[in-house]
C-alpha cells in the first residue's frame, strides 16, 4: 500500500504539477459552488500551518505556488457562507476543481435585535481588538497591484509589486512599514513608452491604509456611534462558526452631534488615519457619518473578519482622507478580509475601487501571501519605502515569468484581456527591422537602471572611487536614488532651540545721552543694575543648499526669548558625511561668517527733553528703552550630528564656537509706546554718550572673548 502511494505521489509530482522553480510547485484549479456550479470569486486558498495563501480570480480560478517539502500539510479553501474544504497537498489533483458546499441557512437563526443591542455588538468587537488581533509587530509578504482604465474602460496602466510588510501591534497608533522586493510598471496605452512619469503614490501602503480594524475607521469609534445606524442584515458562517452581518449607514434621524465642549474632532495624519480629539479649536465641530456598508463579526469571539464599505457622496466632498483616499473622486469602495492563524486574526487582503471625477477607474488590490506570526523587528531603515515613493521599474512588455518565485493574485478578466493584447502586439513586432528591435530593447530597459548607472559614473568621477567597488556596495538602489535626490542641488530647512553660554551682568550700569552742541545738555539718563545671567535661551532658523553630494551653503539666523537684544546672522560653507550604512547618521562641519549683536537692558529712560535727533533718527517718545552691549564679527565653527527620522526629516544636535575678530561697544535705543518706533545704535566712543559701571567711566565689553552655543532641532528636506 505504501509503495503504491509513493508511485502515485511521484506521478503527481512529475506529470501533474508544474514546477515554478527548484523548490516550489504550482497548483492550479477552480473553486465553484457545488450546487450551482458557479465560480466563487476571491475565495481564500492557503496552508495555515506555514501562513501562505492566495485568492481566486473573479472567475474562481487560482494558481498557488507551494514549497515541495509541505506535501503532508493541509490545503484549506474557505469562503464566507460555505463549509471549508481541506485536503492534503499530496492528494490534490492538478488542475483540480474544488466544490464548496453552502452552509444550511436553516441552521442559522437570524437574531432580532434592536439598534442599541446591535450597536453593543460592534462596541464589544472594538473592545476585543487587542485580544483578537496581533499584539506584537510581525513581517509578512504581500502582492500588490494597481491599475487604471481610461474613459472607454480600456486599461492604460498597470503596476505590480511583491512587498515586505511590517505590521505593528493593533495596540499601536503608528503606521507600519513597507519595502519593495520586486516591482514593475507597464504603460498599456503605449508599451513603447518607458518614460517614468509622476503617477500614483501611497498605493504600496495598502496593507496599512485599508486595514480598517487597525485604523479604527469612524464607524468603529465610540464617538461616532451616535451618528451611525447599525442593524443585523443576516447571519452566515466562516470555518463552521456563526457570523453576524451588520449593516451600517448614516442615522438620518440622529440629532446634530458635536465634539465635546471645548474640543474639536479632526483628522490625525500620521496616526491610525482615524479621528482624534484635540484642543486646537475652542469651538465644537460637528461630526458626521461619511461611510456606509457592512461588517462581518464572528459571534463567539466578536472578531471582525471582513468589511465592505464605501464613502458616501457627502463624505467624498472631503478632498484628503488619508489613509483611505486623497483627491477628487466620484466614488470609493473597499472590501477587506482577515484570516485566522492560531488564536489571532491577521490582515489578509483588500480591494479598493475608485471612480475618477473625470472618468475611468483606479483600483488597488493587495493580498498577504505569507503571514509570519512570530514577533519580528521593523524593516531595515534603508529598505523602507516612503509614503510618496513609486515603483521604480518601467517595462514595455509583460513577462509571465516575472513572478516565478512568488504567489500573486489572479488578474481580472478585463486586465487579463489587456495583457493578451499586449503579448500579441509584441509578437507582431518580431517582424520589424532587427536594428529597430535592438533600439527598442534598449528603450525597454528600466529608466531607473539607466539613472543608477549615471549616478555611479558621477560618483566615480567626483570621489575617485573604483566602479567595481561601487557595484559591490551594500547600498540599495533606493538609497542611491535617495542620495541623488537629496544630496545634490536641494534645499533643507532647519529650526531648533538651544542655549548660548554668555556670562554677563551683576553690575551697576549707567548711560547718559547728551546734546550734540555746546554747551552740552543731558537729553536722558538711566541707571540700573544688570543682573547676572549665565546663558540666553535662543531659537534658530536657517537653510542649507547642497552644491554637491557632501558640500553645502548654510545661511542662519538666531534670536533670543529674554529681555535683551540678541541678533545673529551668519552664512558659510559646510561638509556633510554619513557615518552609518543603515539609518543615516550625519556628521556636519560648518565654517561661517557671523555678525552678532548682543545688548543687555539697562532700563527705560524718561524723555523730559522732548524731540531730539541721534544717528539720523528723530526720537520723540516719552519713554526710551536703553541697552548696552557689543557688536562682533566672528568666525563661527559648528559641529553637528543629525539622525534621519524619516526620508523627509532629521533630528540634529549642534555645537557652535564663536571666535570674534572685530568688536565694538554700542548703546541701543528704542522708543516705547509709539506706533512707529524709532531705533538707533550709537557707538560708545561717541562724545554724546557717557557710560559708567559701578560709577566709574566704562567702555568695555560685556561679552566674553569667546562663546559657544548648544542647539537641537529638526531639519526638513
Amino acid at each position: 500500500m505504501k509503495a503504491s502511494s509513493l508511485l502515485l505521489f511521484c506521478l503527481f509530482l512529475f506529470s501533474n504539477i508544474s514546477t515554478a522553480q527548484s523548490d516550489k510547485i504550482t497548483l492550479r484549479g477552480k473553486v465553484i459552488d457545488q450546487a450551482t456550479k458557479e465560480p466563487l470569486a476571491f475565495a481564500h486558498i492557503g496552508i495555515a500551518k506555514i501562513g501562505i495563501g492566495t485568492t481566486t480570480s473573479d472567475r474562481g480560478e487560482f494558481e498557488f505556488k507551494v514549497p515541495q517539502n509541505i506535501f503532508e500539510e493541509e490545503l484549506t479553501v474557505s469562503f464566507l457562507g460555505y463549509k471549508s474544504y481541506s485536503k492534503k497537498v499530496k492528494h490534490m489533483r492538478n488542475p483540480s476543481t474544488i466544490e464548496l458546499i453552502q452552509t444550511d441557512k436553516g441552521l442559522l437563526e437570524v437574531e432580532v435585535l434592536g439598534p442599541a443591542a446591535v450597536e453593543n455588538i460592534v462596541r464589544k468587537a472594538v473592545k476585543r481588538i487587542p485580544k483578537n488581533y496581533p499584539t506584537h509587530g510581525h513581517t509578512d509578504l504581500a502582492f500588490y497591484r494597481e491599475s487604471r482604465t481610461g474613459d472607454d474602460s480600456t486599461y492604460i496602466y498597470l503596476a505590480e509589486g511583491v512587498l515586505n510588510v511590517y505590521k505593528k501591534s493593533y495596540k499601536s497608533s503608528k503606521e507600519g512599514q513597507v519595502s519593495l522586493v520586486q516591482g514593475r510598471k507597464i504603460n498599456l496605452a503605449n508599451p513603447l513608452d518607458t518614460t517614468i512619469r509622476r503617477g500614483f503614490s501611497s498605493g504600496h501602503m495598502a496593507p496599512h491604509r485599508f486595514d480598517f480594524v487597525y485604523n479604527r475607521e469612524d464607524f468603529l469609534q465610540e464617538d461616532f456611534f451616535p451618528v451611525y445606524e447599525y442593524w443585523i442584515e443576516s447571519m452566515t458562517t466562516y470555518n463552521g462558526k456563526p457570523v453576524y452581518i451588520i449593516g451600517f449607514n448614516k442615522d438620518y434621524n440622529a440629532p446634530k452631534t458635536y465634539g465635546k465642549k471645548g474640543k474639536s474632532v479632526e483628522k490625525s495624519r500620521g496616526e491610525r488615519g482615524g479621528w482624534r480629539w484635540s484642543w486646537r479649536s475652542k469651538r465644537p465641530k460637528k461630526i458626521t457619518a461619511r461611510m456606509k456598508g457592512r461588517i462581518y463579526i464572528e459571534k463567539e469571539s466578536y472578531a471582525i473578519i471582513k468589511g465592505e464599505f464605501e464613502i458616501t457622496p457627502d463624505g467624498l466632498k472631503k478632498y484628503d482622507d488619508y489613509p483611505l483616499y486623497s483627491g477628487n473622486w466620484k466614488g470609493n469602495s473597499y472590501v477587506v478580509n482577515y484570516q485566522k492563524i492560531g488564536d489571532k486574526w491577521y490582515f489578509s487582503d483588500a480591494f479598493r475601487k475608485g471612480l475618477y471625477g473625470g472618468g475611468g477607474i483606479y483600483t488597488n488590490e493587495v493580498k498577504v501571501t505569507q503571514i509570519n506570526p512570530a514577533k519580528s523587528s521593523p524593516l531595515p531603515y534603508l529598505e523602507r519605502m516612503s509614503r510618496n515613493q513609486r515603483f521604480t521599474k518601467m517595462t514595455g512588455s509583460y513577462d509571465p515569468d516575472f513572478w516565478a518565485n512568488y504567489n500573486t493574485t489572479p488578474m481580472s478578466k478585463g486586465l487579463a484581456a489587456s495583457m493578451e493584447q499586449l503579448n500579441n502586439a509584441d509578437k507582431a513586432r518580431e517582424a520589424l527591422d532587427p536594428v529597430y528591435l535592438a533600439e527598442l530593447q534598449l528603450r525597454r530597459d528600466s529608466i531607473q537602471y539607466v539613472k543608477r548607472q549615471q549616478e555611479l559614473e558621477n560618483e566615480e568621477k567626483e570621489l575617485d572611487f573604483d566602479m567595481s567597488e561601487m557595484k559591490n556596495s551594500t547600498l540599495t538602489n533606493r538609497n542611491k536614488k535617495r542620495k541623488k535626490k537629496k544630496d545634490f542641488n536641494r534645499f533643507s530647512f532647519h529650526t531648533g532651540l538651544g542655549t548660548h553660554i554668555i556670562s554677563s551682568g551683576d553690575d551697576q550700569m549707567g548711560v547718559t545721552i547728551l546734546t550734540d552742541n555746546e554747551p552740552r545738555e543731558t537729553i536722558l539718563s538711566v541707571s540700573d543694575e544688570i543682573k547676572n545671567r549665565e546663558f540666553e535661551i535662543i531659537g534658530n532658523l536657517g537653510f542649507d543648499f547642497y552644491l554637491k553630494r557632501n558640500l553645502f551653503i548654510r545661511a542662519n539666523t538666531v534670536f533670543d526669548f529674554a529681555d535683551s537684544r540678541y541678533k545673529e546672522r551668519s552664512i558659510g560653507m559646510g561638509l556633510s558625511m554619513n557615518l552609518s550604512k543603515q539609518r543615516p547618521l550625519f556628521f556636519r562641519a560648518v565654517a561661517e561668517y557671523s555678525n552678532f549683536k548682543y545688548y543687555r537692558k539697562i532700563g527705560v529712560a524718561d524723555n523730559d527733553y522732548g524731540k531730539f535727533k541721534i544717528e539720523g533718527k528723530k526720537f520723540k517718545a516719552n519713554n526710551i528703552k536703553v541697552n548696552y552691549g557689543s557688536q562682533t564679527r566672528n568666525l563661527k565653527l559648528t559641529a553637528e550630528f543629525a539622525i534621519e527620522l524619516n526620508p523627509a526629516r532629521e533630528f540634529y544636535l549642534r555645537g557652535t564656537y564663536f571666535m570674534p575678530f572685530s568688536r565694538r561697544q554700542d548703546i541701543w535705543m528704542q522708543e516705547r509706546k509709539e506706533l512707529f518706533r524709532k531705533k538707533a545704535g550709537v557707538e560708545v566712543d561717541n562724545s554724546r554718550v557717557q557710560v559708567t559701571r559701578n560709577d566709574v567711566p566704562f567702555d568695555g565689553q560685556i561679552l566674553p572673548d569667546e562663546t559657544f552655543t548648544i542647539t537641537f532641532g529638526w531639519t526638513f528636506k
